[in-house]
């Protein structure tokens, strides 16, 4: 059986640390750390030069942060207007990265100053901090700006051009007469040498990444970037689904519907199906399983569980057409007619790590699967097939989950791991195909768990719980929309049921991606209990099975399966596209160390030799 990259998207988490670079914070907040980075290095700086502690108080403000300010809102309401990205605080953020290096220089220009008396040796160390500056300028707004060349250049130009205009000018009105004229016209010329290494060079670079990216990508990466920031930052898919688009192949999401209804009506349903819930955040059917538990129990009642079905990353759904597609098939093909009035009780069977669970209704098998507590990733295509190939010899019809339900680190399940399961499923279908059935009562309770975040791991479906009493036994099948579970965490939830009356059961995830890509952790997100209050959890897991178990009543089952076709961004476009970002983001990263090696050097020679 073919293995999948570790973790699925084991080679996103890169891109996806990049990514949340470009994220700064609230524009008041931006603004202050501006003020508070230039008055602090004048401060430290300009009284060792002896100038006054006036003229160093309005010399941040004239020179820096009145220009940086006004030339940004200029650049976000004219020349870069419109831009999704680049609005007004991210261009201050920009601001605030081109300046960093100033609590540092200008103080120690100054003390130099001190040393081998020149006094002004600060102002060239000023004039270094802004040249330097001007590849990240040129490069940000190059990289991240759709608009014409010519804009792109006077926007990156224009904020650094009103900074030299404030220090030549309206900056000797502060107190800063004591600068010669000749380290002015240098520092000028500096910043002209400046501009023009920075546009050539960044030029180089953009072309250089376009050039080798197309063929890889299949789109124009800069393009593809843009839009990746646009979803990033903006919260709006739409451009890269349709940059992702032609880049997807046909296929085919099938899946099986499991519906429980009693006296009053629908009591709720399972939903296993081949979709994958990614790629990553609200792309595509990344947030599939809440969208169609929310669909269903809306117009079906109930409460429903789209626990992770047996699939990957070949199958993430590209855009929300097609997932609103999806939904209404499922809809549509709700189980009505024939029901189901007997069940078996619930069986198990495992082989080392790989763990099965079964029950029968009528003569559809729902089977779970686990590694717990060994780690586990999505499962191969193949063993779903392994296994309905089984349940038919066999005369059944199989519904299977992947119970998604143990992780702590990047993984990927093995060959040998499939196998085992597949073994462990056909000992489970073995038990039932020779089971005594009874009738059943069954009782269904969710919780939002609105306590938690998606940065915590836990997805807008909340838990989903369902139990099922045949005979002397009840099992809680219970689903909770997050990524994986915290390994450990499985097994200290069906422990703390069982003072319930629980007999037996399995606890599942939906592998939402909505939580993925939110925090900086080793995958990218957190596994359910892995960062959250795991008493708190538990506890609304035993009170939601309470209230499930309160409802109980007599019930009958119903089956049903579905099938459409969708476009779909299989694995291997998927690791390829991302994993593109990761490395021309690096590439990009060692050109530009190179340009500003080169700025410096030649700001140094204008400045500094006759």
């Amino acid at each position: 059986m073919a293995q999948e990259p570790a973790g699925g998207v084991g080679g996103t988490v890169g891109a996806f640390n990049f990514i949340r670079r470009v994220g700064f914070p609230s524009t008041p907040e931006v603004l202050s750390v501006l003020l508070t980075l230039a008055v602090l290095a004048s401060i430290l700086a300009l009284p060792l030069a002896g100038i006054g502690l006036q003229a160093a108080l309005l010399f941040p403000l004239i020179v820096v942060v009145i220009p940086s300010i006004l030339g940004e809102a200029a650049n976000s309401t004219v020349l870069l207007h419109g831009e999704k990205v680049l609005n007004f605080r991210r261009l201050i953020g920009l601001e605030i990265l081109s300046w960093f290096l100033i609590i540092m220089v200008l103080p120690l220009g100054a003390f130099a100053g001190t040393i081998v008396s020149i006094t002004t040796l600060w102002a060239a160390g000023f004039f270094v901090v802004l040249i330097v500056s001007l590849p990240i300028r040129f490069l940000t707004i190059a990289s991240v700006s759709s608009v014409s060349p010519g804009r792109k250049f006077a926007a990156s130009a224009l904020t650094p051009s009103l900074v030299i205009l404030s220090f030549s000018g309206i900056g000797f009105g502060a107190g800063l007469s004591g600068i010669s004229s000749t380290v002015m016209i240098r520092g000028i010329a500096a910043f002209a040498v400046g501009v023009v290494l920075s546009a050539v060079g960044v030029s180089m670079i953009i072309r250089n990444v376009e050039r080798s990216g197309t063929p890889e990508v299949r789109d124009s990466p800069l393009t593809l970037f843009r839009a990746f920031l646009q979803h990033w930052l903006r919260s709006d898919p739409e451009p890269l689904e349709n940059r992702l688009g032609p880049l997807g192949t046909q296929g085919t999401i099938e899946g099986s519907i499991l519906a429980f209804s009693g006296s009053k009506g629908a009591l709720g349903c399972v939903v296993a199906s081949n979709f994958h819930p990614g790629p990553y955040r609200d792309l595509g059917s990344a947030g599939l399983p809440s969208l169609l538990k929310a669909s269903l129990e809306r117009s079906k009642g109930g409460i429903v569980q789209v626990p992770h079905g047996i699939s990957n990353h070949q199958l993430n759904i590209v855009s929300q057409q097609d997932v609103q597609r999806v939904i209404e098939k499922v809809v549509a093909e709700y189980p009505v007619g024939n029901p189901v009035h007997d069940a078996s009780a619930m069986v198990r069977s495992a082989v080392d790590e790989a763990k099965a669970s079964g029950q029968l209704f009528g003569d559809v098998a729902f089977l779970t699967l686990t590694l717990s507590p060994t780690e586990m990733e999505d499962l191969p295509s193949e063993v779903a097939r392994d296994i309905e190939r089984e349940a038919h010899a066999r005369g059944l019809t199989a519904l299977v989950a992947d119970a998604h339900n143990s992780l702590s680190n990047q993984t990927s399940i093995t060959s040998e791991q499939a196998r085992k399961l597949v073994e462990a499923s056909v000992k489970v279908l073995d038990q039932l195909a020779l089971a005594r059935k009874s009738s059943f009562k069954v009782g269904s309770a969710a919780d939002p768990l609105e306590e938690f975040r998606l940065e915590d791991g836990i997805g807008p479906g909340g838990l989903s719980s369902l139990v099922v009493r045949s005979g002397n036994q009840i099992v809680a099948y219970l689903t909770i929309d997050g990524n994986n579970m915290h390994s450990g965490m499985r097994e200290a939830i069906l422990k703390d049921l069982e003072i319930v009356g629980i007999s037996d059961g399995e606890v599942m995830t939906t592998d939402t991606h909505l939580v993925t890509g939110l925090v900086r952790s080793t995958l990218g997100y957190y596994p359910v209990g892995a960062h959250l209050d795991v008493g708190l959890l538990t506890r609304k897991v035993r009170e939601t099975v309470q209230r499930a178990l309160s409802t109980m009543e007599d019930s009958t089952a119903g089956f049903s399966r579905f099938s459409i076709e969708v476009r779909v961004l299989g694995s291997e476009t998927f690791h390829t596209i991302t994993g593109f970002v990761g490395r021309i983001a690096r590439r990009i990263a060692r050109q530009f160390y190179i340009l500003e090696a080169l700025t410096l050097v030649a700001t140094l020679v204008v400045l500094f030799f006759p």
